[in-house]
């Protein structure tokens, strides 16, 4: 019975979590490599100018990074900005049924966990203004619904990096 189980269970290990290649340039300012992702955990390797800067366990699902869909919540870029001109490394993952998380390494902060990190309750998106790297994301409303909050969530806009 036991060994029924323990089969079924390396039956579906390759299901929960895909080893992928991606996008890893060892003459790049700024590359990357997902070394593994799953339903609860991911990890990313990230690079500068082939020399190993760190690798992130990060909270999230990264399965289909790679997939040639036009939006499965889950995507990663490398982003210049005026400043960070050599790169930040901007993921967006999928948490749990509906959450999705915006991850930011910075390579220039030297750090073992990453430099920002958002959940969203529904979305989380980056974009650039006026060549800064902004952040926006909802959650719920701290107060309920109410008028000033009709459903409940709020939008919230951030810059990368936080005003001091």
């Amino acid at each position: 019975m036991l060994r029924g189980h323990l089969q079924a269970l390396l039956l579906l290990l390759p299901l929960m979590t895909t080893a992928v290649s991606a996008d890893h340039d060892h003459d790049a300012d700024l590359s990357w490599h997902l070394l593994s992702a799953g339903l609860d955990e991911s990890r990313v390797s990230v690079y500068t100018r082939g020399i190993l800067v760190g690798i992130f366990n990060l909270p999230c699902d990264l399965t289909g990074v790679d997939a040639a869909q036009a939006d499965n919540g889950v995507d990663v870029a490398v982003v210049r900005v005026a400043a960070r001109p050599r790169g930040l490394l901007v993921i967006r993952c999928n948490v749990g049924a509906h959450a999705q998380m915006l991850t930011i390494i910075d390579p220039v902060l030297k750090s073992a966990a990453p430099a920002y990190q958002r959940s969203g309750s529904y979305f989380a998106r980056w974009e650039i203004q006026d060549d800064e790297l902004w952040i926006e994301y909802d959650r719920a409303c701290a107060a309920g619904i109410s008028v000033e909050c009709p459903d409940g969530f709020e939008t919230l806009f951030e810059p990368y990096p936080l005003p001091q």
